[in-house]
This record gives C-alpha cells, structure tokens and sequence, in this order.
C-alpha cells in the first residue's frame, strides 16, 4: 500500500495546513526554481490536494509572496498601476519604498540573491514572471518591458543603498524626499517622455 496526499480538506487546524504548505513551497521553488514550480507539485509535498493550496494562497505568484514573507505583491502594484494620489511615479515609488524599506525577509531574500545562485534565479524568475509579465500591456508605448525593467531597477538599487550598503545620504534621507526626487525619473520610464 502507497502513501498517497488525502484529497479535500485535510481535518485539523487550518493554521497547521497553511504552515505545511509554505515549508513545502519554499522546499520546491528552492529546488525547481520559479518557472518550474507547480502547485501540483507543492500539494504533494505538503500531502494535501491542489485544491486546497488555492484556497488558503490563491494563485503561485500569491504563494510565492506568502511563502518568502514578501512586504509587496504583484496585486499591490497593480493597485498603483489602477490609479491613486500622485503620479504614477510617486505612487509606485512610495509604495515599493515603504514596503522594502519596513525590514524583514525581502532584505534576507536580495543578500542571499546577491552571493546563491539558486536564490538569484529564484528572485529573477519570481520578478519578470509576477512583475514584468503581469505589467505587460499596462504601460504603453514601445520598449514598455524594457521601461518597466528600468524602473524597477531603479527601486532596487535605491533599497539596496539604503539597506545593503548603507550609504549614509541615502539611508539619512526622509523617505518622502526619496518620493519626490525619484518621482520624475519612474514617470519618464512608465509614460515614455524623454528625459528633459
């Protein structure tokens, strides 16, 4: 006789189905890399039926998120995209910024990112498949990937100056004055404008 994942609702506390759920997550993108990885292939290894991987996380990107204790998702930057206070700049840049930039995981995930391969993979993967592909069509104009890439580039490399390196001007600064100066370049590469 084989042991084979119960199908349905596993009985029990829930909580205790959500964390053997985000082991078995972070076990397969780790092993599989982002692409590869498949909630049929997550289900199993928790012993639960894929169904119930959907039910509690939604989607692989919203599992992905969950499992590496992201301060942003994809659903949240499409709400910037949507519209909001400010420019698309300002909004994108405040809210990637205050997300990034509240500390925990995200900080783990890019030093590991900077020195694993694995890792490296994983968050490329993880960034042009929730981010770039979900945005494509959203911003208009041509080169709108290669735009979107750029500014999101940016972002990374002010968080990294803050919270890797440390440089002092960038770490010193008020956060909102990061916004406003940043703001005008995120809008060229979103909008398309050349730069003045």
């Amino acid at each position: 006789m084989t042991d084979r994942p119960r199908r349905g609702r596993r009985p029990g506390d829930p909580a205790v189905t959500r964390t053997g759920i985000l082991e078995a997550a972070r076990s397969v993108f780790a092993e599989s890399g982002y692409e590869r990885a498949t909630i049929r292939a997550i289900a199993e290894r928790a012993g639960v039926d894929s169904s119930l991987v959907h039910y509690h996380f939604g989607t692989k990107q919203d599992l992905f998120v969950a499992a590496h204790d992201f301060p942003i998702s994809p659903a949240t930057l499409r709400a910037v995209l949507e519209g909001g206070e400010g420019t698309l700049g300002e909004r994108m840049a405040r809210t990637y910024l205050t997300a990034a930039l509240s500390g925990g995981s995200l900080e783990a995930f890019v030093r590991a990112a900077i020195s694993n391969p694995t890792a490296r993979l994983l968050l490329k993967e993880f960034v042009e498949s929730a981010f770039l592909d979900a945005f494509e069509g959203r911003i208009e104009g041509p080169d709108a990937r290669l735009r979107m890439a750029l500014a999101a580039s940016h972002l990374v490399g002010i968080f990294m100056a803050r919270r890797i390196v440390g440089i002092d001007a960038i770490a010193d600064a008020d956060l909102e004055t990061i916004v406003r100066m940043v703001a005008p370049s995120l809008d060229r590469y979103l909008g398309g404008e050349p730069a003045a």
